[in-house]
């Protein structure tokens, strides 16, 4: 754990690492002072007392984050505390016989200040490289946010990023946006530079939320009274379509075919879509190319002006072409849209009931049990409560005559490695093992001190076992998925597959007047090759392969938006029976 713990600290950005090392070595500093200094010296005293205070002052000014204090205030505001503690003990030195003990109270105080500042950092994992761009203007930000993703995103090599190009596009985005004194437009360059890298690590966020629902509104485009979605034979139709709405009325019902769009063909329209997710997920949520394929039609249902032309098949089997005017935001449409596709089926973590009479049903909504139990967990990397709970679980459901589960990861949006660990456990016979590690400029080196191991305990591997995924499955829970996946008694099912993003957050930037923040993995996860464990190259093909992939057709688009079944687990269930 020490040797973990200095290898983040390795990560800290400059100004982190410099006032926490002020605040420790500053003691040895007041020691030679105090035994080359007598006591008479009363102004060289005074002065010593000041430095640590005016130290941090003027470091304070320097990197304070503007518009979003809090985030100074909880990164450097201990440090002040330990310059004050200083300035007391120095004080009281000067005017006293008695010079160990300040010095002893007021050094173990200013180790556990600064111990306690790694701390609040080391726990905030988004966080541990911090770049402060607050106080720069949009164009400046955005130059120093590209910069920065080149010097630390751990995939950037591996992605295949063009850097250059980034720039000549987004840097003149930010300072048109600067010119024209428009927030919004700048955090719509910002969500579109993260849309770039394919990664769902790679995310915006707000510290504005009314920032946040201007940006979403103008993202999610107008709403035209209906949806649409792209079937497996290559159709897309029409669907959630308002009855009240000048599309109904002009003939766009659910289920009819849409074949262009503003005048272009459907298929063209389609291809050129940018999945900029929104609504349940404020970054781009698709970094494996086949899932957004899926959700483009989604998006496009809200690109266009006050008005679009549609193209349709109508009920007679004839093409038409119909303009209808915007009535409102997509937004709401859009997030009705996206949830079935995306969205959780359970909030409570190992609930488990049966479905038949032989199907049991287990759901792992994330990779966390319980907060003060999750901290022990990681430091120790052993969660028995978690282990002794699922295999409760699994028993009672045994009990009940299961012969087959359903283990359910729908949007399971991760956590803590050790809890994908003591589950998985239980179902395979085999090892797996991923380790951290860094890129050294030509490849990645694994580090002895992040290890993260399944050891098989196989007690379930004979069950057969369904294993539900969507692309809402991401992070620890993509590691989960992959893992069941490689257990032959398994079956990964889903309309779509994982998320497709398992490397480790660490950096973060704050931009242009605090309110808009990037967080980006630090850190690879490698496999047992020491390659990159699941996330996906340029290619953007998952590396997580569905073992059945669950139909989407006019059948799905009904239960899935016009019922109240759940068409997937409903497959699942169908699916075991046949088997």
């Amino acid at each position: 754990m020490f040797l973990k713990i200095c290898e983040v600290l390795g990560l800290f950005d400059l100004p982190t690492a410099y006032i926490s090392l002020f605040s420790i070595l500053w003691l040895p500093v007041l020691i030679v002072a105090v035994k080359l200094i007598n006591n008479s010296h009363k102004n060289a005293y005074r002065v010593i007392a000041l430095i640590p205070t005016v130290n941090f002052v003027v470091f304070y000014i320097l990197n304070y984050t503007k518009g979003y204090p809090i985030t100074g205030i909880l990164r450097y505001g201990p440090h002040l505390i330990a310059a004050l503690v200083y300035c007391l003990a120095t004080l009281i030195i000067s005017r006293s016989s008695k010079r160990v003990k300040p010095l002893v109270i007021s050094g173990v105080l200013c180790v556990l200040i600064s111990a306690f500042t790694a701390g609040v950092v080391l726990a905030d994992s988004y966080a541990w490289h911090f770049g402060n761009f607050s106080h720069y203007s949009y164009e400046k930000s955005m130059a120093a946010l590209i910069d920065e993703l080149e010097q630390n995103y751990i995939l950037s090599g591996y992605k295949g990023v063009d850097f250059e190009e980034l720039r000549a596009v987004y840097i003149p985005l930010a300072a048109e946006a600067e010119r024209n004194g428009d927030e919004v437009a700048f955090a719509y360059a910002v969500t579109n530079l993260c849309y770039e890298f394919h990664d769902g690590h790679l995310r915006q966020r707000y510290n504005d939320i009314d920032l946040r629902n201007e940006v979403v509104m103008q993202m999610a485009g107008n709403d035209y009274g209906f949806s649409m979605i792209r079937l497996d034979d290559g159709s897309v139709i029409a669907m959630l379509t308002d009855e009240e709405s000048e599309a109904y009325a002009s003939g766009i019902r659910n289920g009819v075919v849409i074949t262009s769009w503003d005048g272009v063909d459907i298929d063209t329209a389609v291809d050129g879509v940018r999945c900029l997710a929104l609504g349940i997920r404020d970054y781009p949520a698709y970094p494996i190319e086949a899932n957004e394929d899926v959700m483009r039609p989604i998006y496009l249902a809200g690109q266009g002006g006050d008005t679009v032309e549609v193209g349709f098949i109508d009920e007679d089997g004839n093409e038409q072409v119909v303009t209808v005017a915007s009535q409102g935001s997509y937004c709401e449409r859009l997030s009705a849209a996206i949830e079935p596709l995306t969205g959780k089926r359970c909030e409570e973590f190992g609930y488990a009931c049966m479905l038949d009479d032989r199907t049991g049903y287990l759901c792992i909504p994330e990779e966390g049990y319980e907060d003060l139990l999750d901290l022990r967990a990681a430091m120790t990397d052993e969660y028995p409560e978690v282990r002794d709970l699922i295999i409760s679980r699994i028993e009672e459901l045994k009990a009940q005559e299961m012969e087959t589960l359903i283990l359910d990861l729908r949007d399971n949006d991760g956590g803590i490695d050790v809890v994908y660990e003591e589950i998985v456990a239980l179902f395979t016979n085999e090892a797996f093992v991923t380790t951290g590690g860094f890129y050294n400029g030509t490849e990645f080196e694994a580090s002895d001190n992040w290890i993260w191991s399944v050891e098989p305990d196989g007690r379930y591997s004979d069950l057969p076992v369904v294993t539900l995924v969507n692309c809402g499955c991401g992070s620890c829970g993509d590691i989960f998925a992959s893992y069941m996946s490689r257990c032959p008694n398994a079956t990964v099912m889903g309309i779509t597959t994982t998320w497709g993003s398992a490397q480790t957050m660490g950096g973060q930037c704050l931009l242009s007047d605090g309110q808009i923040y990037v967080s980006y993995p630090v850190m690879a996860t490698l496999d047992e090759n020491g390659e990159v464990y699941l996330d996906a190259g340029p290619d953007r093909v998952s590396s997580v392969e569905l073992d059945v992939r669950i139909p989407l057709d006019r059948e799905a688009v009904e239960a899935l938006y016009n019922s109240d079944e759940d068409y997937e687990l409903d497959f699942a269930v169908q699916y075991l029976a046949d088997q």
